[in-house]
């Protein structure tokens, strides 16, 4: 990603809570970290502050997604750290409204992350038929509601497509 468009993410990201009379939904972003290299790994973590950057600019919601910032903070690969990485983020989407599945894939923390939003009766908004088909089936095992889990074609980046 060219440095002008990370920088003019970071600064609307810097900037999107300071408000403390913001009305707008809670979106927590669940899309992939894991990687097979390191570069890919981090990349990833770019990718999820460009879906926290598309879900404010473009739906107008407040967005979240740790793992976008907390791996420069805690080792994923240290087992302790990434526990309490994802204890966070499992506590943060308890205050989030909606859960929106991102990418084209779901990794084993993103199944966490949905199986979490099913048990709390969190809104789950998918964006390719595939992600949306997959995560009513979590939800079916898990006895849940299907009815919290949508599917917006409408937004082809956060399925993951350019």
């Amino acid at each position: 990603m060219e440095q002008n468009k990370m920088m003019e993410i970071e600064q609307l990201l810097a900037y999107q809570f300071i408000d403390q009379d913001d009305q707008r939904k809670r979106a927590y972003i669940c899309s992939p970290l894991s990687a097979k290299t390191d570069e890919e790994f981090v990349e990833n973590m770019h990718r999820a502050r460009e879906y926290m950057h598309y879900a404010t600019k473009e739906m107008g919601l407040a967005a979240r997604a740790p793992h976008a910032y907390l791996p420069m903070l805690l080792c994923d690969r240290i087992p302790n750290e990434r526990a309490l990485a994802l204890q966070f983020g499992l506590r943060l989407l308890e205050e989030s409204d909606i859960l929106l599945v991102c990418g084209d894939r779901i990794s084993l923390g993103m199944q966490g992350e949905i199986l979490h939003a099913i048990s709390i009766k969190t809104r789950i908004l998918t964006f390719s038929h595939q992600m949306y088909l997959k995560v009513c089936e979590y939800v079916r095992k898990e006895n849940g509601d299907t009815e919290l889990v949508e599917f917006d074609e409408s937004r082809p980046f956060m399925a993951g497509r350019e």
